[in-house]
């Protein structure tokens, strides 16, 4: 379960090592990830949950079903714990910042969205996993000017939603990148790396 502090301490961790690399670099990969052109703070945001989307899917199709109960150490999360994480802060983190939670979504928290999504095939997780991030990209996409300024807590910090937003993103770049590395584990290359000879 996530608790506040433990997610507030991740939060500031990824934003350290993300300073720690270099703004320059930090840019740059992600204005690779981006597709280029010009884009302002709200469309990169969206483009930036729309390319996680889209690599979450490829990874979570890509793992074998009988791999979803794989982890690489006992008390670490299983690949089925990483997708359904996923699937459920993209619909909870916004119940945060005063929107309603989704009619399909589990009662009790994340601890009730993650024992229903845990339980799934992983055909509907990934259908999860899809209809979770469609439903934060519409979110975002949704918001005005003056909803991006608003003041929200989350996780202890007051921010204003537009910040929200952004921290919500760097959480769910940490789980890309766990998923990566247990895809990478398994002997599973991301699609998006994959040579023409692979």
């Amino acid at each position: 379960m996530i608790t506040a502090q433990t997610a507030a301490g991740r939060i500031v961790r990824t934003l350290g090592i993300a300073a720690a690399l270099g703004a320059g670099v930090t840019i740059s990969l992600s204005a690779q990830a981006l597709g280029g052109g010009t884009k302002n703070a709200i469309e990169t945001q969206i483009a930036d949950l729309e390319a996680m989307r889209d690599k979450f899917l490829a990874l979570a199709e890509a793992f074998p079903e009988d791999k979803y109960d794989w982890r690489p150490m006992e008390g670490v999360r299983s690949v089925q714990d990483v997708m359904s994480l996923i699937a459920a802060e993209g619909v909870l983190f916004p119940t945060m910042w005063g929107f309603d939670k989704p009619d399909w979504v589990a009662d009790g928290g994340f601890r009730g969205e993650m024992g229903r999504l845990g339980e799934l095939s992983k055909e509907d997780l990934i259908m999860e996993v899809e209809r979770s991030f469609n439903h934060v990209i519409a979110l975002v996409e949704g918001l005005s000017k003056e909803d991006r300024a608003r003041q929200v807590d989350f996780f202890g910090l007051t921010v204003d939603l537009g910040t929200a937003v952004s921290l919500m993103a760097n959480d769910m770049h940490e789980h890309l990148g766990q998923s990566i590395a247990y895809a990478r584990m398994n002997q599973i290359v991301p699609p998006w790396s994959r040579s023409d000879s692979e």
